[in-house]
């Protein structure tokens, strides 16, 4: 005797229902949400230390630099025209990219991977960096450990905020400079400044050749005027037209 199968009912379907289908897709999505925005944070963590190892080339390849040219810092712009295959060509003068090129092999280095400018990466002007000609020592830094000649930058959103910290930088607006209070008139006209830019920290490399993540608020910006250890009113090297004397608070000066 030919045994019976089972009857299924018709109209019974082996597919997901629609219920089950929107079940599975609110699932996915809620699973989507916990993990994108580690994802991203792992992203820019990724970001913050390729762009943290770009500014300790630049730094150590600043104290070759000095190794290699009788002591001098590197100029922000030297006179004279750059030579061939520079990565800015000119007639007039060379950026410290072009000055720093033998040290340096390609222009990803100047760049932060968080912004999309294709530079991010800056040199204090015009207190360390100088400008065209007369660059100080880098043995005149009195205390290199503690100095920025590079950080990350950009353009500020909103330039009189005092705090730091809180400095907004607009998109894509980013140059090889960062100026410093010295820079009078063109720190406010043109406000290329630190910024935190990797969770709350900036990026900076130092006179001694290493790199860190710091709080823009350490460098000492908003102590401008400044006050010695005595109380007398610091505007800085003469140079820049200070009267010279320094904060111990700045980290962006010789001293």
């Amino acid at each position: 005797m030919a045994m019976q199968l089972p009857a299924f009912s018709r109209g019974r379907s082996a597919a997901f229902t629609l219920i089950e289908l929107l079940v599975v897709i609110a699932i996915i999505a809620i699973l989507a949400s916990m993990l994108l925005p580690a994802l991203s944070r792992a992203k820019e963590r990724a970001k913050a230390a390729n762009c943290l190892s770009n500014l300790r080339q630049i730094s150590l390849s600043t104290v070759m630099y000095a190794n290699d040219n009788r002591d001098f810092i590197v100029l922000l712009y030297m006179n004279g025209a750059t030579p061939p295959g520079a990565f800015f060509p000119s007639t007039d003068g060379t950026w410290w990219p072009d000055l720093l090129r033998p040290y340096m092999n390609t222009t990803n280095i100047i760049a932060c991977p968080s912004v999309r400018s294709g530079f991010g990466i800056a040199e204090n002007h015009p207190t360390i960096g100088g400008w065209r000609t007369n660059p100080d020592k880098i043995s005149s830094i009195k205390r290199p450990t503690e100095t920025v000649p590079f950080a990350d930058s950009g353009l500020l959103a909103n330039p009189t905020e005092r705090n730091p910290d809180l400095w907004v930088e607009k998109p894509d607006m980013q140059n090889l400079y960062f100026r410093t209070p010295q820079n009078t008139g063109y720190y406010n006209d043109d406000p290329q400044r630190p910024v935190n830019r990797h969770s709350q920290r900036c990026n900076a490399g130092f006179a001694d050749g290493h790199a860190a993540g710091v709080r823009v608020s350490i460098m000492g910006f908003q102590y401008f005027p400044g006050k010695t250890p005595t109380g007398a009113s610091a505007t800085g090297d003469r140079k820049w037209d200070g009267n010279g004397l320094y904060d111990e608070r700045w980290m962006w000066d010789l001293n």
